[in-house]
């Protein structure tokens, strides 16, 4: 990571094999899990021009990718455009806990 916000190109970096195929990049707090997939046939995105995000709540397992993004309208949100998960991801880090519902 080049400065204090994350880029595309850092969360692409950060990749690791996803189980089903693919890529999965993992960011998490003390709370949550931040999960951005794609790259294969299952997961929503090709992990290069879009992504599969969710996050999930340590403590539940439930998807909380809600409190994050309140456009979604599952639990993950499929072919999330780079500009986004960015957004999405620096939010994430940033977030104090405090401001969650």
């Amino acid at each position: 990571m080049q400065s204090d916000k994350l880029t595309i190109e850092d969360i692409i970096s950060m990749a690791k094999p996803h189980n089903l195929g693919g890529k999965r990049t993992i960011i998490e707090n003390k709370r949550f899990v931040l999960s951005i997939v794609g790259g294969c046939q299952g997961l929503y995105g090709d992990f290069e021009n879009n992504f599969e995000v969710a996050i999930i709540d340590k403590r539940t397992g439930d998807f909380v990718t809600t409190l994050f993004e309140p456009t979604a309208t599952d639990d993950v949100m499929p072919y999330t455009s780079p500009d986004i998960v960015v957004r999405i991801a620096n939010e994430f880090m940033n977030k104090k806990l405090s401001e969650l519902k």
